[in-house]
């Protein structure tokens, strides 16, 4: 009996330490997604600086990789970035030209841990 209680006690507390662990790793996933979105519109800033113009809805992020092959191409195009990174949920981030929370720029987005 006693035993059997030991078992439940610890069952208990490993499933407590799992689920803070697991809260960590959302947090620091979470971090880590802030701090791609925020290199992203640095080099979306270079862009707009160097090229008047933000990258066009159709050219996406991937203006800051390749020079773009759809819409107005900038004469003076540049890499900006060595590669696009993907959110910590292994989803690429998303790209939008007008922005929706600001029209008069535009959003820079992970779809999150559930891709909506």
């Amino acid at each position: 009996m006693e035993i059997m209680l030991v078992v439940a006690i610890i069952a208990v507390l490993a499933g407590g330490v799992i689920i803070k662990m697991t809260g960590i790793l959302d947090v620091t996933k979470i971090q880590r997604a802030e701090q791609d979105i925020a290199n992203i519109y640095s080099a979306l800033k270079l862009y707009e600086a160097r090229n008047n113009q933000l990258p066009e809805q159709s050219q996406g992020l991937e203006a800051l990789v390749s020079p773009p092959t759809t819409g107005t191409a900038p004469s003076n195009w540049v890499r900006l970035m060595d590669s696009l990174p993907v959110d910590p949920w292994n989803t690429p981030y998303q790209y939008r030209n007008p922005g929706k929370k600001d029209p008069s720029g535009v959003d820079v987005y992970s779809l999150g841990p559930q891709r909506k």
